[in-house]
């Protein structure tokens, strides 16, 4: 074999060895940006169910204060319309008695008047 054909074979040799580590590196970095990604939605899952659950305490903390702060309505209203009960019964009973007195007077005074009338 001369020298030429050595140097060829040498290269070829040289290439197909570079070939493969070229093909091995490849893989190696297929799998290193695999990996990357698999750990990169791995932890945006993490934090977003993290999220999730800091909203959704957040959100029941808001429901219990607001279903407190309607409580409090309801009973505010609730007490003020038995106050307007109340003065609306106490008002009605006073229109009965006015009546019924003016009532009663009226009588007496139509009995009293038929009275003159017959003397």
């Amino acid at each position: 074999m001369n020298t030429t054909d050595k140097k060829l074979a040498d290269a070829q040799a040289a290439a197909a060895v570079s070939m493969a580590e070229a093909r091995e590196s490849a893989c190696e970095a297929k799998t290193a940006v695999t990996d990357a990604a698999s750990a990169a939605k791995e932890s945006a899952a993490d934090k977003l169910g993290d999220i999730k659950d800091a909203a959704a305490d957040k959100l029941g903390d808001i429901k219990e204060a607001a279903a407190d702060k309607l409580g409090d309505i309801k009973d505010a209203a609730a007490d003020k319309l038995g106050d307007v009960k109340e003065k609306g019964s106490d008002i009605l009973d006073k229109v009965k008695g006015f009546a019924a007195d003016i009532l009663h007077k009226g009588a007496a005074g139509a009995e009293n008047l038929a009275d003159k009338l017959d003397n």
